[in-house]
This record gives C-alpha cells, structure tokens and sequence, in this order.
C-alpha cells in the first residue's frame, strides 16, 4: 500500500514539474517575443537615391510618406530644383500607398525602401 503512495507522489510530482518547466518555456518565448518586436527597426526616416540622371527623397513620418524627385538636366541645380516633382501618400505596416490607399507604390523596412521610378523599382536608403 505504501508502495503505491510513493509511486503516485513521484508521479504527481514529476507532472507539476514538467508543467512548471513549460509554463517557464512559454513565458521566455512571450518576453523573447516582446524584445523582438520592441527592437524592430523604426521605418520612420530619410531615405534617398541618386544616380547621373535624377536625385530622389522619400521622407516617412508614422503613417505619412513624401517624395521629391529631381531629373538632373545638366544645367544646374538651381534649373533642376526649380523643376522637381514632389508625391505623397499613406503607410501601412511598411507598404507604401497613394493617398487613396488603394495604389501600392513602393514598400520600407526601416533601413531601405523601394520604390518605382519611370519603369523600375529603385533601392533608396536611410
């Protein structure tokens, strides 16, 4: 009779054990995975591109982008700043949209951002 005392106790005790060491393994994996997302870069910020043909701006502020687009003509800064296109629109969760929402444009993950100029998408960077 004791015997079986004995085996359950070791039993029940072997159980919460285990049941302890998992709550324990849940609980570091939720403040891993709060540390994770805490940590996730800001895509808020200036990025920009620039080759021998055109100069590129794209602000991001919270939910809010704004672009300046500069063709380089050859005839000065002052001509080719004069002439600058600007567009604007919404982010959300990284993508970038027009102000209708609708349109995705381009997307950022808080180091670089794509974005599609004439016919191609091109990097910009923080």
């Amino acid at each position: 009779m004791n015997y079986k005392y004995s085996l359950v106790l070791i039993i029940s005790c072997f159980l919460f054990s285990c049941f302890n060491n998992s709550l324990e393994a849940e609980k570091k994996n939720t403040n891993n995975q709060s540390s994770k997302s805490f940590h996730q870069k800001s895509i808020n910020g200036v990025y920009s591109y620039s080759d021998n043909s055109v100069k590129s701006i794209v602000t991001i502020s919270e939910n809010r982008w704004r672009a300046k687009l500069i063709i380089i003509s050859g005839f000065g800064d002052s001509y080719d700043n004069s002439n600058a296109s600007y567009s604007s629109g919404i982010v959300k969760d990284g993508v970038l949209y027009d102000d209708s929402g609708y349109f995705e444009l381009g997307s950022a993950n808080g180091t670089s951002l794509a974005i599609q100029i004439s016919s191609s998408m091109v990097t910009h960077y923080k």
